[in-house]
């Protein structure tokens, strides 16, 4: 009997830890906001850094990466808006807002439904 309620308990733990589902707009603010991201793709080939300051505004950093030599960045804003991260950049995707999912991942990292994985740097901004 022993066995079949620990047995239980871990199943019920497992499935708790698949489904944690995404962070909510308060989770996001508390855990990206004012700190310093380092993202990549998920597959690897492209990364850099990410800042979402206090007041809205964002800076972003794409490490140099295959033909491309030289660290490129932008500037924009972010906003959370229903439970997902948002952000404009002045440059990038032509101005135009995307947004995101945002869940826990593995060793404490993030993972956005685009395909990034954030991991928070340091302390803050």
């Amino acid at each position: 009997m022993a066995l079949h309620s620990a047995v239980l308990v871990a199943s019920l733990l497992i499935a708790g830890e698949a489904n944690a589902g995404d962070l909510t707009s308060t989770e996001l603010k508390n855990e990206l906001v004012g700190h310093s991201i380092a993202w990549w793709e998920d597959g690897g080939w492209r990364g850099g850094s990410l800042t979402l300051a206090p007041d809205g505004s964002a800076e972003i950093t794409i490490d140099n990466s295959g033909d491309n030599p030289v660290q490129q960045g932008d500037t924009g804003r972010w906003a959370l808006r229903n439970g997902e991260l948002c952000t404009v950049w002045s440059e990038l995707r032509d101005g135009g807002e995307k947004c995101y999912s945002v869940r826990r991942g593995e060793r404490g990292r993030f993972v956005t439904s685009g395909g990034n994985v954030f991991e928070v740097r340091d302390a803050g901004v």
